[in-house]
């Protein structure tokens, strides 16, 4: 897979979790859809192929297809800032608040690993805790 350039995220303004996700996006839209890979390769996952992961996972996640902008668009998606909520309630383990936005949008089957491939990035990408 090719390397996925480095986002200008002072030119975006967009937090890093978004500015990845949508530069994933784009690469996905061309790609296969992959089976789900094993829960130890997710966590082992660079953070531009853990993006990947989460951009191609998404629509099979969630109850709709979620809507991704593309790099360097103004302002953010309901769905980007759903997915900035939920990492931010992941990163400050504010459990009820994470629980209460995956019931809302996420598949129950999917939940979990949801969870995890949004905590996991949102922590290596330095995504803030509570919302500003």
């Amino acid at each position: 897979m090719p390397a996925l350039p480095v986002p200008e995220i002072a030119r975006d303004r967009q937090p890093p979790l978004i500015a990845w996700l949508r530069l994933a996006a784009l690469e996905c839209r061309i790609a296969p859809p992959p089976g789900l890979p094993a829960e130890g390769a997710m966590r082992m996952a660079e953070a531009e192929d853990m993006a990947a992961m989460l951009a191609r996972l998404l629509p099979a996640l969630l109850f709709r297809r979620p809507v991704l902008l593309r790099p360097g668009s103004p302002g953010r998606s309901f769905d980007e800032d759903w997915l900035l909520a939920l990492a931010r309630a992941e990163v400050s383990g504010d459990r009820r608040s994470a629980r209460f936005l995956l019931a809302r949008r996420a598949r129950p089957d999917g939940a979990a690993v949801l969870r995890m491939l949004v905590g996991d990035l949102a922590a290596r990408l330095g995504t803030d805790g509570p919302a500003p």
